[in-house]
């Protein structure tokens, strides 16, 4: 049973960690981008490429393998393509979902380049203090490894005592405020759909 408990709290703990919290937050927005994308791909350039290779049809790219064919209400085969039954390469779908994977891998490459610089500048700066501090204390005596050492300890004692965020709100204080948003909303609405009933 302890066994369990501390499993539970440590399952606890990593769930309500920072980065799984952020780690979470990409992935919807990853998943909204890649609709985005999908819709931008299918919706826009997949037309026009249509368009381009002028598919008067608007079949699009597609090499037909054995196409079966409709047929009308007196039992007669007529010239449209069943799509459904036919066997077909579709290769303007192809194109499609190349195209959605090198968007979504450019935007990925793009926000990880960003993170990476940050990161990079946040490193950076904190050497840069370190490096300062350790001339300071050289300057005052101290061997190159006490002046290191005592470095370290100012520099790690300046991010422990850095301003902590300040607290984010509970998901029952969320709640609350959006119910209170949109009951100011209603409110608002229902004011005007009166006011232009009064005129």
């Amino acid at each position: 049973m302890k066994k369990i408990k501390a499993l539970l709290a440590e399952f606890k703990a990593f769930i309500t960690r920072g980065n799984v919290v952020d780690m979470a937050v990409a992935v919807i927005i990853g998943a909204a981008f890649g609709a985005i994308v999908t819709s931008m791909t299918n919706g826009i350039i997949k037309p026009l490429v249509d368009w381009a290779v002028g598919d008067p049809e608007g079949v699009g790219l597609k090499t037909m393998l054995k196409a079966v064919y409709e047929v009308d209400a007196n039992g007669n085969v007529t010239d449209v393509i069943n799509w459904a039954n036919s066997i077909y390469i579709d290769w303007g779908d192809f194109i499609m979902k190349v195209i959605d994977f090198l968007l979504i891998a450019l935007v990925l490459f793009i926000i990880i380049k960003v993170f990476m610089g940050l990161k990079n500048a946040t490193t950076k700066a904190h050497e840069k203090a370190k490096e300062k501090a350790a001339k300071r204390f050289k300057k005052q005596g101290m061997s190159e490894e006490e002046a290191q050492a005592q470095a370290e300890a100012e520099v790690a004692a300046e991010e422990v005592a850095a301003p902590a965020e300040p607290p984010k709100p509970t998901t029952d204080e969320l709640l609350t405020e959006i119910r209170d948003l949109l009951a100011a909303q209603s409110k608002a609405s229902a004011g005007k759909s009166a006011k232009s009933e009064e005129k």
